[in-house]
């Protein structure tokens, strides 16, 4: 045979496709864990409540630690299939808690993981120190008799100097994290009335609040205020003691010279003593004479004087009294019947378009006796 090694390859093929045809073949299924929940987390705070907006981190394996994109309320779910998972948990004023869960492979070969629900408490912080934690206010202003007044999570409570006497320092202890109030009165304010180019004017006084604690400070500057109340919340830090947050410090003035509300409001006092008593009291027997009532007017800043008056109503009609500024005071002068028997009695003010009835007392029972 000519081709013989033509017949010679051809067997050896042959031979050669039998051998590979007869190794058995393997087929490895690779599961999908997608969408399938590997561990439910619930977070609780120190009594076993839901807690709020902690961070939570998380890696699986030997992999690297990652960060969830929100904080987490109450729940954090982790879907990465089987694997043993480090789970950490941070918040303020807690201390941070790590915890590992162990999820495996169904073993029915159905490629589902193996579901593990955990429970972690966090626990507060203890601040370590000894003495307890303070915030300090000092007090600039030109008031003679300043008062500080706080609301604090153990109540409220009138603070006393620091220094002892009548000086403008003061400590607030802070108990725990919460919410502060902190109220000061007995500022400058504004000075006595005056009156330029025919409008009332009032001179602005300053005063200044500062607080601190350790090396952080805040200073506000106030002008025209009586007084001032602050809020600010008292968070827990690095170690879990107190510590002022100066940042959502909000202060609220009075008057708030700034929001061009009209101040002092507008109003009317009767300066004299004024009794009310039976008709048949022995004052209200003696004929009625004429009498000088005196009145004082609260007027805002700007008002034209020549645009104020006050009234009084008596027997039947309203009188327009006297007025006139007088060492920082707006006196008005109405004279009246005294004692006034069985009559309505009234006062009001008018300025600037606004009116206001100062009292009203339409009695025709009693007797009104000024002094």
């Amino acid at each position: 045979m000519r081709n013989w090694w033509i017949w010679l390859v051809m067997v050896g093929l042959v031979a050669l496709a039998a051998a590979c045809g007869g190794q058995p073949s393997s087929n490895v299924t690779e599961c999908d864990f997608g969408g399938q929940t590997a561990v439910t987390l619930n977070i609780l705070d120190e009594k076993g409540l839901p807690q709020r907006l902690v961070r939570v981190q998380y890696r699986l394996g030997d992999g690297s630690w990652e960060a969830l994109p929100e904080s987490v309320n109450e729940q954090a779910v982790f879907q990465e299939g089987p694997g043993t998972y480090q789970i950490r948990l941070e918040k303020s004023g807690y201390g941070s808690e790590e915890v590992s869960v162990v999820v495996t492979e169904a073993e029915d070969g159905s490629c589902r993981v193996t579901t593990q629900t955990v429970a972690v408490a966090m626990s507060p912080l203890e601040c370590p120190a000894a003495e307890p934690t303070v915030l300090e206010i000092a007090v600039e202003s030109q008031g003679e008799a300043v008062v500080v007044t706080a609301v604090t999570p153990n109540g409220r409570q009138e603070l006393t100097c620091a220094q002892g006497g009548a000086c403008q320092q003061f400590q607030l202890p802070l108990p725990r994290p919460g919410s502060y109030t902190v109220e000061v009165t007995g500022l400058a304010g504004v000075g006595p009335m005056t009156v330029e180019d025919g409008l009332i004017t009032y001179p602005l006084r300053p005063s200044q609040v500062m607080l601190r604690q350790v090396n952080v400070e805040q200073t506000l500057s106030l002008s025209g205020a009586d007084s001032v109340r602050l809020e600010l919340a008292v968070t827990a830090d690095e170690v879990g003691c107190p510590l002022a947050d100066l940042r959502s410090l909000t202060a609220q003035p009075e008057p708030d010279i700034a929001s061009g509300e009209p101040f002092p409001e507008l109003g009317v006092s009767q300066v004299n003593n004024l009794l009310i008593t039976d008709l048949s009291a022995s004052q209200c027997t003696a004929v009625p004479q004429p009498y000088p009532v005196i009145y004082e007017a609260s007027l805002p800043g700007g008002t034209p004087v020549d645009e104020v008056s006050v009234f009084a109503f008596a027997e039947g009609e309203w009188q327009v009294a006297e007025c006139g500024a007088e060492d920082g005071r707006f006196l008005c002068t109405a004279v009246l019947p005294n004692p006034l028997v069985g009559q309505p009695y009234a006062y009001k003010i008018v300025a600037a378009g606004e009116e206001m009835v100062g009292t009203s007392l339409p009695f025709d029972t009693v007797c009104l006796v000024f002094d």
